[in-house]
């Protein structure tokens, strides 16, 4: 129950005006009470006052002498109250009594009466008033006792001691507290009824704000709250509305941005993955997927990868701090994989991201230039090889014999010739590469051809001794 923050605010609305009643209370009944002692102590005064004032022998110097008189006068011109009790006791040694409303207490001493009581009269001794209000043991009525000193050129002639019901009092202050406590009930409920009503005001726009909120967590961003007021409340409601229209335009920008994040990854020529650092699989446009025989997005980077390729494990890309390259070939098809991390919204490494480019035809490229490489190394090597065997030759000795000479100058230049063939073939492949190259068609002799290759390795087969045969071509073929 008071976990709602309406219930505590009711509680504590509660708990404000009660302590404010009950203090406010307690200062109100002890003002009270002390006001109403006051004035009984004032009327004590001016009673005493007036009883000093209405006897011509308490007047007179000295007591001691008057003792008859003052009785005469207390007995005959006194008017005693019914809730008052006075005794005139004498300054002597043991504070007699000479004069009392109460007769049996007359000619005893002050000390010896329950009903004075001494500490007060032991006080009032110096000359000035004393007074107080004695517990009462009994639990029947309350007194107040007041000793007055009564002087004479400075010096004591007696006392004149004065019991006052005060139970007035106390009825007094005892109903005023019953009406400040059914004031402070009254106060106390309509606190909790207005704090209802005010915690209902305050709270059902949060109430509302909550709910709102909930469904909007739930994907239903269509929520609106009313304002009904200009207060912080009503502020807040504003606020909400404002957070709502940007957040709805906000959403729909990413909306937007991951649609066309979605189409380019779907439909670009490179494969994409993106993997935690967990292993799980984030996305894999359909390239990707291809690659890796990925068939649900619930696998596991790790087990799917176990079978492909070990260093494109997890461990291993970690090992390479998430930056790297690698070339995986799979299904016929070359791919060059580069690699590198993205970050979590703590900007820590939140896993890696990895793109695959089919490579395969640069790498077909790149082994038909060196097969290329290697046969034009060949091919010039054959001719240099020639021509180094017959110059070897003619400076053996074959310079003496003229014809064979010839001969094999004729082949040293032919060979030439076609180095420069060769070297005039790889220009044009290199124009053939920007597509300058012009085609010129010929016919060729067959028979020609055959007859002058093997002129060129004729000295090449004597050497190794193999024997060659050669015929009609174009008969042999049909030409």
């Amino acid at each position: 129950m008071f976990n709602s923050i309406r219930w505590r605010f009711i509680l504590i609305y509660f708990l404000l005006v009660f302590l404010a009643m009950s203090i406010v209370g307690l200062f109100i009944m002890t003002q009270l009470e002390q006001i109403q002692l006051n004035m009984s102590s004032k009327n004590m005064e001016t009673r005493i006052s007036s009883i000093l004032a209405s006897s011509t022998a308490m007047q007179k110097e000295d007591w001691s002498q008057n003792i008859e008189e003052i009785q005469n006068s207390f007995k005959n011109g006194i008017q005693i109250g019914y809730n008052e009790n006075v005794y005139i006791i004498l300054n002597d040694e043991k504070k007699t009594v000479i004069a009392s409303s109460v007769e049996e207490t007359t000619g005893k001493s002050a000390y010896n009466l329950n009903t004075i009581n001494n500490y007060i009269l032991t006080k009032s001794v110096d000359g000035n008033i004393a007074e107080i209000v004695p517990p009462d043991q009994y639990d029947v009525s309350k007194f107040k006792h007041m000793s007055y000193p009564v002087n004479y050129d400075g010096k004591i002639k007696g006392y004149i001691y004065l019991t006052n019901n005060i139970d007035y009092i106390y009825d007094t202050v005892d109903q005023s507290k019953k009406i400040m406590t059914q004031a402070t009930m009254i106060a106390l409920s309509i606190t909790v009824i207005l704090g209802l009503i005010l915690s209902k005001s305050i709270t059902g726009p949060i109430k509302d704000l909550t709910v709102k909120a909930k469904q909007m967590s739930l994907g239903d961003f269509d929520q609106k709250v009313d304002v009904k007021s200009d207060d912080e409340i009503g502020q807040l409601g504003k606020m909400f509305n404002f957070l709502i229209d940007q957040l709805k335009i906000s959403m729909s920008k990413l909306h937007q941005e991951k649609s066309k994040m979605e189409t380019t990854f779907k439909y670009m020529a490179d494969g994409v993955l993106t993997v935690d650092k967990r292993g799980s699989i984030i996305h894999a446009n359909p390239v990707a997927r291809h690659i890796i025989s990925l068939e649900n997005d619930d696998d596991n980077y790790e087990k799917v990868m176990t079978g492909i390729k070990e260093s494109l494990s997890l461990y291993e890309i970690e090992i390479k701090n998430y930056h790297g390259t690698d070339i995986l070939e799979r299904n016929g098809e070359t791919y060059k994989i580069d690699y590198a991390p993205f970050m979590d919204d703590q900007n820590e490494i939140g896993g890696v991201i990895l793109v695959f480019k089919n490579v395969t035809e640069q790498y077909k490229i790149e082994r038909m230039q060196k097969e290329f490489v290697a046969n034009v190394s060949h091919e010039l090597k054959t001719p240099i090889t020639t021509i180094k065997s017959y110059t070897e030759t003619l400076l053996d000795g074959a310079l003496s014999e003229p014809p064979i000479a010839e001969e094999f100058l004729k082949v040293i230049n032919s060979e030439s010739d076609r180095m420069s063939r060769l070297v005039s073939d790889l220009l044009r492949l290199s124009r053939m590469d920007y597509e300058q190259t012009k085609w010129t068609r010929e016919k060729l002799n067959i028979n020609e051809m055959i007859n002058y290759i093997c002129g060129k390795l004729l000295i090449h087969a004597k050497n190794k001794n193999i024997k060659m045969n050669i015929g009609d071509i174009s008969k042999d073929m049909n030409i």
